[in-house]
């Protein structure tokens, strides 16, 4: 439809997207009409900033953490109808590694569509307003949309006059134009030849002006920052050359402009066949770049200007604040000025999400206590700091009230009371179980957490609604040898946090030989100190997995038995030299060796049969790696946004289904249309980092992968002479 008005200018966008690799804060959205929309920090985000600032009142009074986050999910759903994660661990993870000590709680980011007539947003039909509409309140759909800013800021009309948006914007207000028609930008001295629009029934009409065109070349930094191009201050740079005008480095900062007022011009040859050096510019106020000494941005890539720390996804939204936060003093690791590059909005390298999901597990069962052990011991400690004297001591206490009529009261039957309240004494008086600490790596030891109740529980019962509820099934004769544990998990949950992000290279997470993870420190999502947030935006995810763990012993023998032709075949994979080449994976490949590659194969090639027993597309499919010295398994599950909990992989997780499911696997992973060239590489894919794997063959869709479909190869699976699978084959 034809947008005629500030409420309609609106693109549709799935909240499981905001929350993946390529799309969130800082990221550049393409609108359905072309322009380019930068998301804003979540402090922007009005259903945040609101929960943020209530939880910050109820902070301010008495209770404990406990009481606080009861108190803050009631009344964040009474208030603005967003509903709060349940996931305690998760939050204990991103205190830590984001240095966040005052995070509370995650917000579910609410579900909003637009109206196909108008494109505003559904408030009619949208279950959060009309049950808060019900309760008095009068939300508003800004509550709960993601806003955003034009960028990059320059556009141009069709005469080729290019100013920035706010140029643009005060041209149009000094004409007297409705601001609430300048959606999307455009131009106030050229309206349409037919003139006027009919924009509803009663016959009302609005002269329309001609849309001005977005450009699409911008700035990035690694450490993610983000620039517009000073046109104005380029074309004095280039017009008088090196010589004259330096290298460059200086424009974002100290350059100056053509002259005191630039009117700039963009002509383009139409057939745009000499790329950049068919595009010139000029002003038409000055005359440089015109006549006989033309501009053009042949070379452009070549521009490297000096970071200015532009944060321009910080912009303040509110009325008359639009100047761009920076960071001062951007550098690289030398302590060198950092240089900037041109980019075009669409690169893949302009935006890299970092993303943290997290399974849903239990506290109980992550701390190893019997059920009902963590709520009992919460309630002991609320009843301590409200009924007891301060002088008495918590052993005292404990001995008088931690008794038998405790758990009548809470009406929790146990098989073994005395054992029970002998336990729950203990750990009322020790103290609280650290569940994460700094020492080592933090996302390993969320990994091992779920990894070691997934290997030591079946069909525990959660009790706490949707949550986690697997089992471990019959593993058939032929798959003993392989695999310890095989269970289908019929409920689980799964959490998805941004965490912040880079540009121009992805943020490896790199293990060292010492241990000790090195990774480049992104851009956080939200403006403010740490300390000042209390919420974080979240997408929840329920579905339905099937769990492998194989048998440790079995993959030590097989790289044992093989380790010279291991040594010869990963070679080409192992660490080289430093920057950006994949380290992050083969350092994994360094530390863990086959059963790295064996295991993370054995993941794409169950998830590529699945498309075809049960017609759940890889994209719609999602790994989940435990492979460590101390762990070696896989979690296959549904999606985000793909809501598959109708079955189809649980169905799979039975005895003879199973055994059919792998044999087929393994068979179809013994021919690929690219053989023998696949079989046969020796490093293919991104950094060559796979070897017997391609898209024919072995790589998933991107959303499917943890690793980017790097570290794959078949032949670790079903060579003759070396494959672990081999005996089932052969």
């Amino acid at each position: 439809m034809q947008i005629f008005f500030q409420y309609n200018y609106n693109q549709s966008i799935s909240r499981y997207k905001l929350l993946s690799a390529n799309a969130g804060v800082g990221s550049i959205i393409t609108t359905t009409i072309g322009n380019y929309i930068l998301i804003s920090d979540i402090q922007q985000w009005e259903f945040i900033s609101k929960a943020n600032r209530r939880i910050r009142d109820i902070r301010g009074g008495a209770g404990s953490p406990e009481e606080w986050y009861k108190k803050a999910k009631e009344e964040i759903m009474r208030e603005l109808g967003v509903e709060v994660v349940d996931d305690e661990r998760f939050v204990s993870f991103l205190k830590l590694d984001k240095s966040l000590a005052n995070l509370l709680c995650l917000a579910a980011i609410p579900h909003l569509s637009l109206n196909e007539n108008y494109n505003s947003v559904n408030v009619g039909d949208n279950p959060v307003i009309k049950r808060l509409k019900e309760r008095g309140a009068d939300p508003k759909s800004d509550w709960y949309t993601i806003p955003g800013t034009h960028f990059p800021k320059w556009f141009r009309n069709e005469e080729g006059l290019l100013k920035t948006y706010g140029e643009w914007k005060e041209e149009w207000m000094r004409k007297g134009l409705p601001e609430a028609n300048f959606a999307p930008p455009r131009d106030a001295q050229h309206p349409y030849p037919k003139g006027e629009v009919k924009i509803n029934k009663a016959g009302d009409t609005i002269r329309i002006y001609k849309e001005l065109t977005q450009l699409n070349l911008i700035l990035i930094c690694e450490h993610g920052h983000l620039s517009d191009i000073p046109w104005s201050r380029y074309l004095r740079w280039k017009a008088e050359g090196v010589a004259g005008g330096g290298d460059g480095s200086d424009l974002l900062l100290a350059g100056q402009p053509c002259c005191d007022r630039p009117q700039l011009k963009w002509t383009e040859n139409r057939n745009r066949s000499e790329g950049y050096a068919s595009i010139y510019l000029e002003c038409t106020n000055c005359g440089m770049g015109g006549g006989n000494r033309k501009v053009n941005l042949e070379g452009i890539n070549n521009f490297k200007p000096i970071c200015a720390g532009h944060k321009p996804w910080e912009i303040s939204l509110e009325k008359g604040r639009d100047m761009i936060p920076y960071d001062a003093g951007c550098s690289d690791r030398s302590g060198q000025p950092t240089r900037m590059q041109v980019a075009l909005v669409t690169g893949n390298n302009v935006y890299f999400a970092n993303t943290f999901s997290s399974l849903y597990v239990p506290i109980d069962l992550v701390k190893g206590l019997p059920e009902g052990m963590e709520g009992v011991l919460q309630h002991c400690r609320q009843r301590y700091e409200k009924l007891s004297n301060p002088a008495k001591t918590l052993e005292g206490w404990a001995d008088k009230y931690i008794q038998e009529d405790l758990l009548d009261d809470l009406e929790i039957d146990v098989e073994e009371p005395g054992a029970f309240l002998s336990q729950l004494k203990k750990l009322f008086i020790d103290g609280e179980t650290e569940l994460l600490n700094e020492r080592g790596d933090l996302h390993e030891q969320y990994r091992r957490q779920e990894y070691a109740v997934l290997t030591r529980y079946s069909g525990q019962p959660n009790g706490r609604g949707r949550g986690l509820k697997f089992e471990d099934i019959e593993l058939p004769e032929e798959l003993d040898a392989y695999f310890t544990t095989i269970a289908k998990v019929e409920e689980l949950k799964v959490t998805t946090v941004q965490l912040d992000f880079t540009r121009v290279r992805l943020n490896e997470r790199v293990l060292g030989i010492d241990g000790k993870v090195a990774a480049q420190a992104g851009m956080n999502i939200f403006s403010g100190k740490p300390e000042e947030m209390s919420i974080l935006p979240a997408v929840e995810n329920f579905g339905e997995g099937i769990f492998f763990q194989f048998k440790e012993a079995a993959l030590e023998r097989w790289g044992t038995e093989h380790k010279t032709v291991f040594e010869n075949r990963l070679k080409e994979l192992l660490p080289k030299g430093s920057g950006f080449n994949g380290n992050a994976v083969r350092q994994k490949v360094r530390h863990i060796g086959p059963a790295y590659l064996l295991i993370h194969t054995f993941s794409h090639l169950i998830l590529r049969e699945l498309e075809f027993t049960c017609g759940y597309p890889t994209a719609s499919l999602k790994e989940r790696l435990y492979i460590s010295k101390d762990m070696a398994g896989v979690l296959i599950y549904t999606a985000e946004g793909s809501e598959g909990s109708m079955g189809g992989l649980i169905w799979q997780a039975e005895g003879d289904r199973m055994r059919e499911l792998l044999y087929k696997a393994l068979k179809r992973a013994m021919d690929c249309s690219s053989d023998p060239l696949c079989w046969e590489s020796e490093g293919q894919g991104l950094f060559n980092l796979n070897l017997a794997a391609c898209f024919s063959c072995g790589l998933v869709a991107e959303t499917a992968c943890e690793e980017r479909n790097l570290a794959l190869d078949r032949r670790v699976m079903v060579d003759e002479e070396f494959g672990f699978f081999r005996s089932i084959l052969y």
